[in-house]
């Protein structure tokens, strides 16, 4: 499967934290369509662990499956819910939007709604509403009697391919790290691999890393590389961007072991991988952060995808930027598991 066609499928299924059950399914389906001599595991409170190979040296890739999305917070009249976001939700995204809710007789669409401009009163009109401004209008779908507080929704979006070899969708974050483990398998079964691979395919962490800790302490592998998105050239002079189009992001610092960061850097000079470096002087803000630290301490290592618009309907990525992680991940297997 080509990998656009991968992250269309990925990002257009439903995984908000804590209820990726969809997109797990997904995942194993392309896998053992495409796949052969996988084993799969559910661990802990779900996370999908996905194996290849049984050699001594273990290797673990990490990449988290949930998306940002909404909650049906308190159902107001028989028209009207409150939603609350789950992960770290920008309230102004939601503005003029369509939103689908899983409940338990199935998809329920509603609206955002957004006054006319026309009627908006000067005073108003340039503030941005918080989630207590914001109501769901189910009207359009049958009013809310199928609802229930707790059910899990997002912006109903579909991925679109863009001019060159861009993707937009929802859900990016981080169904493209998703897909670049998935693709690593093509390139890995070209290579000698001896060692052991362990695809860790994780929930929750956009609520608090939660899949990342307890399959790190279980899996427990000689190395672990996290693959992850970062900013993408927004401007913004407070942080470090980077170009969609030049190669997966490699992490150095605090939480990354240095010889890891050693061995893909140079790794990915010997093999003509065009990559851009992120300092990490402190927390990463992804699941490196915890995996170093499982059992008597992890040699991790971070890879991260360019991502332009985080935490929007409008997430971009470019495609070669994931073929390229995923290159670079099989070579390091390999390498690592000999």
């Amino acid at each position: 499967m080509k990998t656009i066609e991968l992250l269309k499928e990925l990002t257009d299924s439903f995984g908000v934290s804590g209820h990726e059950e969809e997109t797990f399914k997904t995942i194993e389906k392309i896998l053992r369509e495409n796949y052969k001599n996988l084993t799969y595991e559910r661990k802990g409170t779900g996370s999908l662990l996905v194996k290849m190979g049984n050699g001594s040296r273990k290797i673990a890739f990490f990449a988290h499956t949930d998306e940002i999305g909404l909650v049906i917070s308190r159902i107001t009249d028989s028209n009207y819910a409150r939603v609350a976001g789950v992960g770290g939700v920008d309230p102004r995204t939601l503005l003029a939007k369509r939103v689908v809710f899983r409940t338990a007789s199935g998809n329920k669409i509603g609206i955002i709604g957004m006054l006319a401009p026309h009627l908006q009163a000067p005073s108003t009109k340039d503030k941005s509403p918080s989630f207590d401004q914001i109501f769901v209008d189910f009207s359009v779908s049958g009013g809310t009697k199928d609802l229930q507080v707790g059910d899990m929704g997002t912006l109903e979006v579909f991925a679109a391919e863009m001019q060159g070899d861009k993707l937009t969708s929802k859900a990016l974050d981080n169904r493209a790290g998703v897909a670049a483990l998935m693709r690593s398998i093509d390139y890995l079964n070209d290579l000698n691999f001896d060692g052991q691979l362990v695809l860790c395919f994780n929930k929750g962490e956009e609520i608090g890393l939660i899949g990342a800790k307890g399959m790190s302490y279980e899996v427990n592998p000689d190395y672990a590389i996290v693959v992850d998105v970062t900013f993408a050239s927004e401007n913004n002079p407070n942080f470090e961007t980077y170009k969609l189009g030049d190669g997966p992001v490699v992490a150095v610092g605090a939480p990354i072991t240095p010889s890891v960061f050693e061995q893909i850097s140079s790794l990915a000079q010997e093999n003509n991988i065009q990559c851009q470096i992120e300092a990490v002087p402190g927390s990463s803000g992804t699941e490196a952060d915890v995996v170093q630290l499982a059992r008597n301490g992890i040699k991790t290592g971070l890879i991260s995808i360019p991502l332009l618009n985080m935490h929007s309907p409008v997430e971009t990525v470019s495609i070669q930027d994931i073929d390229y992680t995923a290159r670079l991940l099989a070579i390091f297997a390999s390498k690592a598991g000999r």
